[in-house]
This record gives C-alpha cells, sequence and structure tokens, in this order.
C-alpha cells in the first residue's frame, strides 16, 4: 500500500501542483485532500476581514476538552501594522515568503486556568488549527502554520499574559503563479508529500498486526 491519497485539487486549478494525491486508494473528502502547505504565496491578493473571520470561526466551533476552549488568535492583515508586528517574529526562513501572505495569525494557547492545568490544551489548539486550515481550502486559500517564530519577543511585544503560550504561527493567502517565484520556493513546493502508509499507521489486535486481523 502506498500513501495516503491526496486527492485531486479543484480548488486551486490554476496551480499545477495543487493536486498532491499520494495514491493509496482511498477516498477521502476532496477540502481534506486539497489542503498543503503552500509557500508560494501571491504578494498582491487581499485576505478580505471577513475570510480571516470565517477562517477564525471554524476553528472556534472546533473540539476542546471540557469545553474549555483554550486557544486565542491575534491577527493581522497585509498592510496594517498588526501584520508588520506579526511578520518580524518570524525566522529568516519564514520572512522569505510568509510575509507575502494576505493574513498572518499567531494561534496562543490558554494552559492553566482558574481551575489549574489544561492537559489537552495543546490537543485543543491542532484541532482548532486543522479546521481553520480545512476551511481556508474551502474558499480556495492556503492556510501554512509555522513554528518558526520568535516566542519570547512574541510575548514582549504583543502582551500576551502569563498562563498563555504563543504556540503557531499561520500565514493565510492565495497561491502565487510560479512565474517570477523564488526559484528554491517553487522547488520546496513541487517536492511530493511524504505520509506513512495505512498499514504503517493502522493496526489491529496490537502493535504492528495488521488491520484488519487476518488481512
Amino acid at each position: 500500500m502506498s500513501q495516503i491519497f491526496d486527492g485531486p485539487g479543484p480548488a486551486q486549478p490554476h496551480h499545477p501542483h495543487a493536486d498532491r494525491s499520494a495514491g493509496s486508494g482511498v477516498q477521502i473528502h476532496p477540502v481534506i485532500a486539497q489542503r498543503w502547505s503552500a509557500r508560494n504565496l501571491d504578494p498582491d491578493a487581499v485576505v478580505t476581514p471577513d475570510d480571516l473571520f470565517a477562517a477564525v470561526e471554524s476553528a472556534r466551533v472546533a473540539a476542546s476538552w471540557g469545553g474549555t476552549f483554550p486557544v486565542r488568535f491575534l491577527a493581522g492583515l497585509r498592510g496594517d501594522a498588526a501584520h508588520a508586528t506579526l511578520a518580524s517574529l518570524l525566522s529568516e526562513g519564514n520572512k522569505r515568503w510568509a510575509t507575502s501572505a494576505g493574513a498572518l495569525v499567531l494561534g496562543v494557547v490558554q494552559t492553566v486556568n482558574d481551575k489549574g492545568d489544561l492537559p489537552y490544551a495543546m490537543f485543543d489548539a491542532g484541532l482548532a488549527t486543522a479546521q481553520l486550515s480545512l476551511q481556508a481550502v474551502s474558499m480556495g486559500l492556503v492556510a501554512h502554520p509555522m513554528s518558526g517564530f520568535d516566542r519570547d519577543e512574541a510575548r514582549r511585544s504583543l502582551r500576551i499574559p502569563d498562563g498563555f503560550e504563543p504556540l503557531v504561527m499561520i500565514a493565510l493567502g492565495h497561491i502565487g503563479d510560479e512565474d517570477g517565484a523564488d526559484p528554491a520556493i517553487v522547488e520546496r513546493d513541487r517536492k511530493p508529500r511524504r505520509r506513512p502508509t495505512l498499514t504503517d499507521m493502522v493496526f489491529g489486535e496490537q502493535w504492528g498486526a495488521p488491520f484488519p486481523a487476518g488481512a
């Protein structure tokens, strides 16, 4: 069995690498199949406030442990002060491409409340980010999560209170044309998606046993 099927990519038909199929033969929803973390973003395409709120709304309704929903977002649209501040926090490698995003979004997670630690806060943040990413695909956008940013400076410059952890930066934008784009970024976007095979991920009666049993 080969890698997980990622399906065709009609949400971005103009882009030659929107089809990220890996060909396991298992069909999944097209919106999920089309999700990929592109870096070549259009520096002129606009992400509107409505686009941003729709993406965040999809995160807001994600499942959450005990209904705590510990995730918060700081966001900026390209050209405003918040976008500039968030861009300044990025690692040098991410600055090369992510500053072209129509919006930058910093996901912050609450790790403790008045009742104590929130043990599943990071899990909740992952669920919220995943739903944001899928909503972006459904609108013809790209959401690329990043770990490369200065967390200490984020806490200071954005006045993030104690008990909250800056966790993930998300570039939200439109896929750009390859003509005139940074060749190194284009090449990274061309690389095939790598995932474990289904047989390496799903076990049956015990670890390593095929699923279903006897397969």
